[in-house]
């Protein structure tokens, strides 16, 4: 405890003014935490992305957190919230959970909250301590806190609810049941986590991409190994090659020290068909063109159509066709319309469509495109969409290898696509603006060139079928001289 001479009562009227109105002047100047280097605690000097994320608590209820190892963040959390919130905002209530009992309880002692606490100047803590137990610590002035595994934890009422290794919980979904409707009194919940590539398609991912994304209620914040000061290109370079000669591959980098969320978010690289970094250096993320701008450029109002560049009147397009029954239970219908020189994302079309209504679909896109040739993929129900686009449609339907119209996939076709595209992608002939697309290609395994079971590729398939239809269309422009 930090004994108090020779302090005034307005000196303390005024720095416990500051620290209620501070968060981040509370921290700066009050909180200490534990240095594992230098074996002590020392004072929790705050780096600007630190400020950053403390501030953003004054302004969102719901905070999800992705991160690299070893940033303070959870620091951060057990300080200038759940403590400040503690002393400054009597009669708090802060949940902190952790994926086992044992790291929640260590979360609420004397390492760390409690250690805080004990820290702090006299004159700034409470007049007593009224439980101190390894999962409760309460103050005179009406504050708690709670300790608990994800596991538990439901029946409390939280002003503060803090989440640490989120990604890690092997219960997510129950956790989020349990913990989430504490917070209908209007508190704030704080989720943090570093990625776990083992669930690529994990509860915590999920939160995170729609918060991203704009579609859920929570802020994300992402931050990257370069946050913490020390670290420089130097030390960096030197986790990577560890990273590749333990494991032979960046997957244990980019989940311990990624340098941006797609790298964090990106599946386990070592069994899939095309490498996760030539794919995200492919990516350049994009939101689609608004509808203001399709409208004014007279796109086809074709439902599930999402567009990133507009055709140019000399451009020249291809689109890949991959087609599924259209019933409400079945995979989608997706068509990817890239720029054969470029290999750019131009658009995409998926839906759950019927044959000949996504045929339709189909050529109204293609022929907004400049009527660009596509190829479809000719099993089961692509003949439909190629019987359909044959009778009503004047755009140019590219044959696969056995020279008949479309693509007849077997083992032996769906390898060469593969191997082209990949090419494609690690010679950087490939630009990727659609997330879907860009996660679906992540997820192809190497062994059977699907996604992992429960997960889609109907876009993927499209995409390395646009991209085969760019080979055939350039291959033969050149063989006919057209140039």
């Amino acid at each position: 405890m930090t004994q108090t001479t020779n302090v005034t009562r307005s000196f303390i009227d005024t720095e416990i003014a500051k620290c209620a109105a501070s968060r981040v002047y509370f921290v700066n100047r009050y909180v200490q935490i534990f240095d594992a280097q230098a074996t002590n605690w020392i004072p929790f000097h705050l780096w600007k992305e630190q400020k950053a994320m403390l501030r953003s608590f004054d302004k969102h209820k719901l905070i999800i957190a992705l991160k690299a190892r070893q940033l303070g963040i959870t620091w951060l959390v057990l300080g200038g919230d759940d403590l400040w919130s503690m002393l400054f905002r009597p009669k708090a209530v802060a949940l902190i959970f952790s994926k086992r009992d044992d790291e929640a309880i260590y979360l609420l002692g004397e390492e760390r909250l409690k250690g805080m606490y004990q820290r702090l100047p006299e004159w700034m803590q409470a007049r007593r301590i009224t439980i101190d137990s390894a999962h409760q610590f309460a103050l005179s002035n009406g504050s708690v806190a709670y300790a608990f595994p994800t596991t538990a934890g439901d029946g409390y009422t939280a002003t503060n609810v803090l989440v640490d290794e989120a990604d890690l919980v092997p219960n997510f979904k129950a956790m989020m049941r349990s913990v989430k409707p504490t917070m209908e009194a209007g508190g704030r919940m704080i989720m943090i986590s570093r990625a776990d590539k083992t669930k690529p398609e994990s509860g915590f991912k999920t939160i995170y991409r729609g918060a991203k994304d704009g579609t859920n209620a929570w802020y994300p914040i992402f931050l990257p190994w370069h946050v913490r000061p020390e670290r420089d290109a130097t030390w960096y370079e030197r986790q990577k090659q560890e990273s590749l000669t333990n494991t032979g591959s960046t997957d244990e980098l980019f989940e311990q020290y990624p340098a941006s969320d797609e790298q964090a978010l990106m599946e386990l690289s070592s069994d899939k068909r095309i490498p996760g970094e030539w794919l995200l250096n492919a990516y350049a993320e994009q939101a689609p063109l608004s509808d203001m701008v399709l409208k004014f450029a007279k796109a086809p109002a074709v439902p599930g159509l999402r567009m990133y560049r507009l055709p140019k009147k000399d451009g020249v397009y291809v689109m890949g066709v991959d087609t599924a029954e259209g019933n409400p239970t079945s995979d989608d219908s997706a068509a990817v319309v890239i720029d054969a020189y470029t290999g750019e994302h131009m658009a995409v079309l998926v839906g759950k469509f019927e044959p000949e209504v996504f045929a339709e679909y189909v050529d109204s896109v293609g022929v907004y495109f400049n009527q660009d040739p596509l190829l479809v993929e000719r099993n089961n129900h692509g003949h439909a969409v190629l019987l359909a686009l044959k009778s009503r449609s004047k755009l140019r339907r590219l044959n696969g290898t056995d020279k008949k119209a479309g693509w007849q996939t077997n083992a032996q076709s769906k390898a060469l696509l593969y191997a082209n595209a990949t090419t494609a992608y690690r010679d950087s002939e490939g630009i990727l603006h659609d997330r879907q697309t860009y996660r679906q290609l992540q997820s192809i395994v190497g062994s059977t060139l699907k996604a992992p079971e429960g997960q889609m590729d109907d876009l993927a398939m499209a995409d390395v079928l646009a991209r085969q239809a760019a080979i055939q269309l350039l291959t033969h422009r050149v063989q006919s001289d057209v140039w």
